[in-house]
C-alpha cells in the first residue's frame, strides 16, 4: 500500500474538489491518501486573511486581476517574488509530506513551494502538479516538479510553452455522480427536489461557490431573452441570493450532480470545476459575462477546445441559450491511472524487502562512516592542504558567471597573489575571463558546480570533471586544486584523485563589499556579485592583512 499526499488551498472550491476526487479514486485504487490545505500551513492566520482578501478583490475591484496576471504572464522576477514570499511554508510542507511515496498537488502556489523543495533535496518523492484549470499561467508550472497533468492539449501547450518538461493529458477529476439524466423521469424528479418549474428550458447560472461577478445582471439578460428561466447558484453570497430580482435564487447546494440533471444548459463566468461537471452531466455550456483574471483566460482557452463557446454579446445570448451539447470530447484516461504509474512499485515478497532494507542500512552505515571520516581529515588537514591553519591568508574568488572580469580587478588579484575558482557555468559563459585570469598566472582553481561542494549520489560528480577538462582546454594547464565545504565521501575523494587534484576548504567565506573582520586566516573564498565592486573587497581584504601581519600567499602553496 502507498501513500499519497494531495495538496489543496481553500481558495474557491475548484481545488478543493479535485483533491477530493482524486483522492476517492486513489483510495479505490488501494492506497491511502491524505489531503491537506496549503493555507493552513502559512504562519498564524495569514491564510484565512489571503483568502477573505482574494474574495473582497474580487468583489471590489475584479479587474486587478487582469493586471495581475498579466504582470505574471510577463515576468518571471514577479514569480519568482511570490514563490520567495510564500518559501515560509517549506517547513510545515515538509512535515506533511514525511513518509509519503507520491505528492500532488492541485494549486500552485504549493507546487512551486515543492518544486524548490525537489531541488534542494527535501522531498525526494515524484511530484505531480494536476491543473486544474484549461489556462496555465506561469506560476501553474514549476520547473522541479515531476509531471504536469493536464486537461486538454490546449492547457498541455500552454505548459509546454512555460517550461513543463513532462505533461500528460487525461480526464478531469469529476465523481461518478455527474451523469447526464437516464430519462425524463428523472429530470422530473430532480426539479421535484428543488422545487423548479417543471416546464419550460432552465439554465442554471453558475458562479463558483462564492457567487461572484455580473451575476445580477447574467440572470437579468438571460430572463429578458425570454428563451430559459436563470436558476442562480448563490453559494456562499447571501446578500446575491437576497436581492436577486430576476430568476430563481438558490443558496449552497450539496447535491449538485441532481441539480445539474434538473436543469437543460449551464451559463458560467470562471471556467472552472462547475463547467467540467457540466461537461460530464452531458450539458451544454456557455461563458458569459466572465470573471477578470483567469476567468478571461479560461474562458479562452474553453472556446478555444471547442468545449465551451465564449458569448462575448448579450445579441448572441437568445440563441446560445438554445445550444446543444458539445461534440468536443474530453480525455478518458483516468488521472489516478497516471498518477498510479508514477507511484514506486512494491517488492510483494517480505522477505526481499527485509534483506534490501537490511543491505542498503548496511551500506548506508559503511559509506556514512567512511564519509564522516574523510570529511574530518579533509577539514582538519590531514587529508589534503591544512587549508584552515597557517599564518597565512590564500585569497579565492568565486568568478562571476554574468558579467567578465576587468583587466583591472585581474591586476589587483594577481597583486594579492590571489586565485580563481571557476566552475561550469562560469567555463561556458566567460571563456575569455578564464583565459585572462591564466595569462595573467592566477591560479584557477576548481568549483565543480559552482557551489561549495557537497556530497550527493549525482549532484556535482560530473562538474569535478567537466571543470578540470575544460580549464585544461581553455588554458592548457588542469587545475591542481579543488575548493569543497570538507564534506566528502570516498567516491567523492576517488574522483578528485584520478583528476590529481588536493582539496582545500575555506577557513571562512565573505561576500563581496562586506566588511571584514579581523583574524582572518587560511583560505578566504571571497563570493563575488554583478553589482559589487571587487576591487574595494580585495584592497579591504589587503589592508586587514596588513594590519594584523598577515601574510598575502600564494594558494599554489597547498598544492605542493
Amino acid at each position: 500500500m502507498n501513500r499519497v499526499v494531495i495538496v489543496s488551498a481553500g481558495v474557491g472550491a475548484g481545488h478543493d474538489g479535485a483533491a477530493r476526487e482524486l483522492a476517492r479514486r486513489l483510495t479505490e485504487r488501494g492506497h491511502t491518501v491524505d489531503i491537506h490545505d496549503y493555507l493552513d500551513m502559512l504562519p498564524g492566520s495569514l491564510g484565512r486573511r489571503l483568502g477573505a482578501a482574494y474574495l473582497r478583490q474580487l468583489l471590489s475591484v475584479p479587474r486587478s486581476w487582469d493586471v495581475l496576471l498579466g504582470l505574471l504572464q510577463r515576468s518571471r522576477l514577479f514569480a519568482r517574488l511570490i514563490c520567495l514570499l510564500f518559501a515560509v511554508t517549506s517547513r510545515p510542507l515538509r512535515r506533511v509530506v514525511a513518509g509519503a511515496d507520491l505528492v500532488v498537488s492541485t494549486h500552485p502556489l504549493p507546487s512551486q513551494t515543492l518544486s524548490g523543495m525537489r531541488r534542494k533535496g527535501r522531498v525526494t518523492v515524484p511530484v505531480v502538479t494536476y491543473l486544474t484549470d484549461l489556462s496555465v499561467h506561469r506560476l501553474w508550472v514549476a520547473r522541479h516538479v515531476d509531471l504536469h497533468i493536464a486537461l486538454h492539449e490546449v492547457a498541455a501547450e500552454q505548459a509546454r510553452r512555460l517550461g513543463a518538461k513532462r505533461v500528460i493529458v487525461t480526464g478531469p477529476a469529476v465523481g461518478p455522480a455527474f451523469r447526464p439524466a437516464a430519462d425524463d423521469a428523472e429530470r422530473q424528479a430532480a426539479r421535484e427536489k428543488f422545487g423548479l418549474p417543471s416546464e419550460g428550458r432552465l439554465a442554471l447560472v453558475a458562479a463558483g461557490s462564492w457567487g461572484v461577478g455580473d451575476i445580477a445582471d447574467t440572470a437579468r439578460e438571460i430572463a429578458e431573452t425570454g428563451m430559459a428561466t436563470p436558476v442562480v447558484l448563490c453559494g456562499q453570497n447571501e446578500t446575491l441570493r437576497r436581492d436577486l430580482a430576476h430568476g430563481i435564487a438558490l443558496g449552497w447546494i450539496d447535491d449538485m450532480p441532481t441539480l445539474m440533471r434538473a436543469c437543460d444548459i449551464v451559463v458560467q463566468n470562471a471556467g472552472g470545476l462547475s463547467s467540467l461537471e457540466a461537461l460530464a452531466t452531458g450539458l451544454p455550456v456557455i461563458t458569459y459575462r466572465c470573471l477578470a483574471g483567469h476567468g478571461r483566460t479560461n474562458a479562452a482557452a474553453l472556446d478555444e477546445a471547442g468545449l465551451v463557446p465564449w458569448i462575448r454579446d448579450e445579441r448572441d445570448l437568445a440563441e446560445a441559450l438554445t445550444a446543444r451539447p458539445t461534440k468536443a470530447k474530453l480525455s478518458a484516461t483516468c488521472p489516478a491511472a497516471t498518477l498510479d504509474a508514477e507511484l514506486p512499485q512494491r517488492e510483494p515478497a517480505r522477505r526481499s524487502r527485509r534483506r534490501m532494507a537490511l543491505t542498503a542500512a548496511a551500506t548506508v552505515v559503511v559509506l556514512w562512516l567512511a564519509t564522516v571520516a574523510i570529511s574530518l581529515g579533509v577539514a582538519g588537514g590531514s587529508i589534503g592542504p591544512a587549508s584552515r591553519r597557517g599564518g597565512a591568508v590564500y585569497i579565492l574568488v568565486a568568478v562571476d558567471s554574468t558579467r567578465p572580469m576587468s583587466p583591472r580587478t585581474i591586476k589587483k588579484l594577481a597583486a594579492a597573489h590571489g586565485a580563481a575558482a571557476v566552475s561550469t557555468t562560469v567555463l561556458h559563459a566567460q571563456p575569455e575571463t578564464v583565459r585572462a585570469l591564466a595569462k595573467a598566472d592566477i591560479t584557477i582553481v576548481n568549483a565543480a558546480d559552482g557551489t561549495l561542494y557537497e556530497p550527493g549520489v549525482f549532484t556535482g560528480r560530473a562538474a569535478i570533471g567537466q571543470v578540470a577538462a575544460g580549464v585544461a582546454a581553455v588554458t592548457g594547464r588542469s587545475p591542481r586544486l579543488m575548493v569543497s565545504s570538507g564534506k566528502l565521501d570516498p567516491v567523492d575523494l576517488g574522483i578528485v584523485a584520478l583528476h590529481r587534484e588536493h582539496i582545500i576548504v575555506p577557513a571562512a567565506t565573505v561576500h563581496c563589499g562586506a566588511a571584514m573582520r579581523r583574524g582572518m586566516r587560511g583560505v578566504i573564498l571571497v563570493e563575488s556579485t554583478p553589482d559589487c565592486d571587487l576591487d574595494a573587497t580585495l584592497d579591504a581584504l589587503a589592508a586587514v592583512a596588513h594590519r594584523h601581519a598577515v601574510r598575502e600567499a600564494s594558494i599554489e602553496e597547498l598544492s605542493a
